[in-house]
């Protein structure tokens, strides 16, 4: 085999053996992770067993770059580091599935040319750094939409997060409760909360709120209610 992709394969063992092929430094080399490699390089063409033995050298010797690259970055790498490349990662995948238009770009391009500049403090020509903008109106985009989802407390208090729908409310009902102009309604023998809501395109609820009422209020024969201007 000639040519191999670069790639950096991390194959985790969910409790079942696997055929240990090679070791670096100590470290396993199993078949998994070789036709793992040979299934991106090959498009699942070839697998181990069908190698000849100086392709299989070739390939352990690959896979033993990227085993001791992977060990050593693990150790070498503190968890802030990898929390970081971690989340950069996943962030340039997700931003990976918004299309930006040219015409977000360029708009992008003229309100923040003035930042776009050289060592030497020359503008940047807006084809050169087409791309880099394209790929930050992206991300953001991706971190807007995650956001949405995200609820932030703060002193017990959330100061953001998700808005809850809005309960569709009939054109009449909602017009009437904005405009604040409200007639009275003495109430009388045999009429109840609902029949006099209804009457004015209402709920018994927002009768109730628009009359300072609580829940365990009752009626009485007499009283004077706030009801909606006809």
């Amino acid at each position: 085999m000639k040519k191999f992709i670069v790639l950096c394969v991390l194959v985790v063992a969910a409790g079942v053996s696997a055929k240990t092929i090679a070791t670096v430094d100590g470290h396993a080399i199993d078949e998994r992770e070789a036709n793992a490699f040979l299934k991106v390089a090959t498009k699942g063409k070839v697998t181990y067993k069908r190698l000849r033995k100086k392709d299989k050298i070739a390939l352990v010797e690959r896979l033993a770059v990227d085993k001791m690259v992977l060990t050593t970055a693990m150790k070498e790498i503190g968890k802030k580091e990898r929390e970081s490349i971690i989340a950069g990662f996943w962030l340039r995948k997700k931003a990976a599935k918004y299309k930006v238009a040219d015409k977000e770009v360029k708009k992008a391009y003229k309100e923040n040319k003035k930042y776009f500049k050289d060592a030497k403090g020359k503008i940047i020509p807006f084809a050169k750094v087409k791309e880099v903008i394209r790929n930050s109106i992206a991300q953001k985009k991706a971190v807007a939409k995650m956001m949405k989802k995200a609820k932030i407390v703060m002193d017990g208090k959330v100061i953001s997060g998700p808005k809850k729908s809005k309960k569709h409310t009939s054109s009449k009902s909602k017009s009437k409760k904005v405009s604040g102009r409200y007639s009275i309604y003495v109430v009388k023998s045999g009429n109840t909360l609902s029949g006099i809501a209804n009457k004015y395109g209402m709920n018994s609820k927002q009768l109730r709120k628009m009359n300072g009422m609580s829940d365990t209020d009752i009626l009485k024969i007499g009283q004077k209610l706030k009801v909606p201007a006809k």
